[in-house]
C-alpha cells in the first residue's frame, strides 16, 4: 500500500461525514421549501443511503455498483417533476449515466487488476477516460448538466453534483491508484481534459444569465482542477484534489441553497436581471458570496487549502506555464462570480418586486453552513491531519 492509496483510503471517513452533513442539509431545506412529493423523499434517501455504503465500501466492484444504483435514484429525482423539460433532463442524465456504467464496468473487467498487453490496455484507458468524463460532466460531454441545473429542484442539484459526482469523483482517484499506467501513459490527455474543462467551463459561465446554468459550468470549471491534481498524481496533488472536492461539495450546497432560496421567494428562476436580492434574502446573498469565494479558493474558506495544493503540484509537474494557465482560469472564475454578485445581490431592492421571506430553518442551516466553512478554513489541520 503506497501513500497515494493511504490518502485516498484515509478521506474515506472524512467523505462520509461530509456527504451526512450535507444530507441533513438538503432534508432540513426540503422540508422548509417542498423539492417534491413522498417519491421525492424516499429517492433522496436511496441516493444518499447508496452513496454512504458505497463510500464505506472502499474500492472494487461493489462499490462501483452501489454508486451506480445510487445515480440511477438520481435520475428519478428529477424525473419527479414531471414538467416535460425536467423529464428530458432525467433522460439525457438517464442515458449519460448508463454509458458512463457501461465503460467503467468493461474497462475493470477488461483490466482484471493488472495492466493488459498493448493494445487492450488502450481500450482500457479510452474507456476509463470517457466513463469519468460522461460521470463528471467533463469536456467535450458536459451538456447534460447545465441542463439538469436549470430544471431539477434545487436539493436535487445538490443531491446529484455534491453527493454523486463527488463520490464518482473519489472512485476516479481509487482508478488513479489501482491503474496508474492509465493516467502516466496518457498523461497530456487527461492534462487536455483538464485544461480544457477548466477554460471551456469558465468561459461557458460567463455567457449565462440563468444563476442555476452559471453555477452548473462552474461546477465543470471547477472540475477541471480536480482532475488536474489527479493527473499529477503526486501525494501533494491528490490530497489537494480530495480537499477541494470535499470544499466543492459544500460551497455548491451554500451555491444552490441560496438561488433556490431567493427562487422560491420571486417565484421564479433567478437571472443576470434581477437585482439587489441581498436586501430582501440577506442570509442567502452572504451565502452565495461566501460559497464564490470559496470556490475559487479564497481565503479563509476551506477551499484555499486544497486549491492551494492543487496549484503547488501544477507547478512542480508542469513548471510555471501550468500555474499560469491555472491563475488565468481563475481570473475568469472570479470575473463571472463577481459579475453575479454585483448584479444580482448587491444594490437597491425592486420594490415593486412582491417576495416572500426566507424560512427561519433555511436561514439557520446557511448561517452554519457559512460559518463552517470558514472554520474549517482557519484550521485546515483538522482535515489534514488525515
Amino acid at each position: 500500500m503506497n501513500a497515494l492509496a493511504d490518502v485516498s483510503t484515509n478521506w474515506m471517513w472524512i467523505f462520509s461525514v461530509v456527504f451526512a452533513l450535507i444530507a441533513a442539509a438538503v432534508w432540513v431545506y426540503a422540508r422548509a421549501i417542498p423539492q417534491g412529493g413522498a417519491s421525492w423523499w424516499v429517492l433522496s434517501v436511496a441516493v444518499v443511503g447508496l452513496t454512504l455504503a458505497s463510500t464505506l465500501a472502499g474500492a472494487g466492484t461493489a462499490s462501483m455498483l452501489l454508486l451506480d444504483a445510487a445515480a440511477l435514484c438520481a435520475v428519478g429525482l428529477i424525473l419527479a417533476d414531471r414538467s416535460p423539460a425536467a423529464r428530458r433532463a432525467g433522460r439525457l442524465y438517464l442515458t449519460m449515466t448508463l454509458a458512463a456504467v457501461l465503460c467503467l464496468l468493461l474497462a475493470e473487467r477488461l483490466a482484471g487488476g493488472v495492466k493488459p498487453v498493448y493494445p487492450l490496455d488502450q481500450v482500457v484507458s479510452a474507456l476509463l477516460l470517457v466513463g469519468f468524463a460522461l460521470k463528471l460532466a467533463l469536456v467535450p460531454v458536459y451538456f447534460w448538466l447545465p441542463m439538469v441545473a436549470e430544471n431539477a429542484a434545487p436539493m436535487s442539484l445538490v443531491l446529484i453534483i455534491s453527493v454523486v459526482d463527488i463520490a464518482a469523483f473519489r472512485e476516479l482517484v481509487h482508478f488513479r491508484e489501482a491503474m496508474p499506467w492509465v493516467f502516466e501513459q496518457h498523461q497530456a490527455v487527461w492534462l487536455a481534459a483538464a485544461l480544457l474543462s477548466m477554460f471551456v467551463g469558465a468561459l461557458l459561465a460567463l455567457g449565462q444569465k440563468n444563476l442555476r446554468r452559471l453555477l452548473a459550468f462552474s461546477t465543470l470549471d471547477d472540475m477541471g482542477y480536480l482532475l488536474l491534481g489527479v493527473t499529477v498524481g503526486s501525494e501533494i496533488g491528490i490530497s489537494g484534489a480530495l480537499l477541494g472536492a470535499a470544499a466543492h461539495a459544500l460551497f455548491k450546497l451554500l451555491l444552490f441553497s441560496a438561488v433556490g432560496t431567493a427562487e422560491n421567494g420571486l417565484g421564479h428562476a433567478v437571472t443576470l436581471a434581477d437585482r439587489g436580492l441581498g436586501c430582501r434574502f440577506p442570509r442567502s446573498a452572504a451565502a452565495f458570496v461566501v460559497g464564490a469565494l470559496g470556490m475559487i479558493g479564497v481565503p479563509p474558506m476551506i477551499g484555499f487549502a486544497g486549491r492551494w495544493r492543487l496549484y503547488l503540484s501544477g507547478v512542480a509537474w508542469g513548471g510555471i506555464w501550468l500555474g499560469l494557465a491555472m491563475a488565468a482560469a481563475t481570473v475568469l472564475a472570479l470575473l463571472y462570480y463577481v459579475r453575479a454578485i454585483h448584479l444580482v445581490w448587491l444594490g437597491p431592492a425592486d420594490e415593486h418586486q412582491a417576495v416572500s421571506g426566507e424560512p427561519k430553518a433555511v436561514r439557520l442551516t446557511m448561517v452554519l453552513l457559512t460559518v463552517g466553512v470558514i472554520v474549517l478554513g482557519l484550521f485546515p489541520a483538522w482535515l489534514l491531519a488525515f
